[in-house]
Order: C-alpha cells, then structure tokens, then sequence
C-alpha cells in the first residue's frame, strides 16, 4: 500500500512539474514572438540613439573605457537610464547622457524615448510638444548630416533631415522622431534630442551637434515632431 502511495505522489510531482516547465516555456515563447529573435530589448532600445563609449585593450591586456566619441566631445559621466529633468518624463524606457567638449567646456545633452505603442508614441509627441512651447521658442529646420566614411561606409547617413528646432535658456536643440528604424515588422519608435546646455547660439553648436548624431544610430527616415508643426 506505501509503494502504491509513494508511486502516485511521484505521478503527482511529476505532472506537476511537466506543468510549471511548460508554463515556463510558453512564458518563453511569448517574450521570443512579442521582442523577436535576436531583437534589442527595451533595455538597450532606450540608449539606441545615444552615442556609447568604446572599450578598448591596453598593452598589458586590461580593458580600458574609451570616453572620446569625436574630436574634443566626450562622454560626461554615465548614461542614465532615466529622462533629463528638463523634459518631460515621457516614457518608461528613457535615458539621456551628457557630453563634454574639453577644448570649450560647451555641455551636450542627448535624451533618448523609446516606446512599443504607436498610440503612446502619438502621445507624446503631443504632451512633449506642448512643454517645448511653454518654455522656449519652437520652430522647424533643416539639417544637412554631412559624408563621414569612416563612421558609415555600407550605407552613409549623409543627406537633408528636418527637424523640430527648440531654444531655451537652459538648452537649446534639435528633436527628430523615428518610427520603426530597425525593422518594419516591429513595434519601435522613438523621440530624441540633441542639444546643448545652457544659454547659447544654437548655430555656433549646430556642428557638435551632427557630430553626435552621425555617432548615433542612423537618423534616415527622421522627421520633425508631428504635433509642434
């Protein structure tokens, strides 16, 4: 009778645990369909379009950080996964970084929105456009990303993108939407902004600034934010 018991409770255990790894496998499954295979979380997607230190070897081997990210610009700190408090705070998946030109002592700051949702999306470009209005000037411009090989050579980056143009006393910029730049069948957009800190001439900036955006992901298909035109 005690053999008979042990047996079922052991069918038990084992139908159960059949049970919680197939619940564990279709949790599995759903993230696989839901992100794709061998797409970017959301983790990595809210940094997508921040220019990132490179990592380097020294000559005895250890790994060193290489802040540089073009000429005198360099990365001032760590990127923060979490929004500038100078904008809104307009999705889950926010990270901004500060930059540093050595040379000027000029400050860049890049934000970086990402979100899953078109409707979200919409949003906020319509919450972020009304914040930009109440507190500086907002117009539209034109960029013209200039040719750089060395950064592109498979498919140069180079050519016009317009842009919302935005100038305030505590930074003034440039914010460009994105809607699906890795891959049409997924859900990814974004909003970011390169600008610099401070009361300043945007022109005399306008240069480091498409420094930092060709050191980003790339900006083709970029438009200026919907709701502020």
């Amino acid at each position: 009778m005690r053999f008979l018991e042990n047996d079922r409770t052991g069918r038990v255990a084992l139908v159960l645990l059949l049970i919680a790894v197939g619940a564990f496998g279709a949790l599995l499954l759903l993230d696989l369909l839901t992100i794709g295979p061998g797409y970017p979380p959301p983790e990595a997607l809210q940094k997508w379009y921040i220019p990132q230190p490179r990592y380097e070897y020294a000559e005895n081997g250890s790994v060193v950080v290489n802040r540089t990210i073009e000429g005198d610009i360099v990365l001032l700190g760590d990127i923060k996964e979490r929004c500038s408090s100078l904008f809104p705070d307009l999705s889950r998946y926010c990270s901004h970084a500060v930059y540093l030109d050595t040379v000027s002592s000029d400050r860049y700051l890049i934000v970086n929105w990402y979100f899953d949702d078109n409707a979200d999306f919409l949003q906020a470009e319509e919450v972020l456009c009304s914040r930009l209005r109440s507190s500086g000037n907002v117009t539209s411009a034109e960029l013209i990303l200039p040719n750089k090989p060395d950064i592109s050579p498979d498919e140069p980056i180079t050519g016009l993108i317009t842009v919302t143009k935005y100038e305030s006393e505590a930074s003034s910029g440039y914010f460009v939407a994105v809607e699906k730049p890795l891959s049409p069948e997924h859900s990814d957009y974004f909003i970011v902004y390169y600008g610099v800190l401070g009361p300043a001439d945007l022109l005399d900036h306008t240069d480091a600034l498409e420094e930092l955006m060709l050191r980003s992901y790339s900006l083709r298909g970029a438009r200026p934010l919907a709701s502020c035109s």
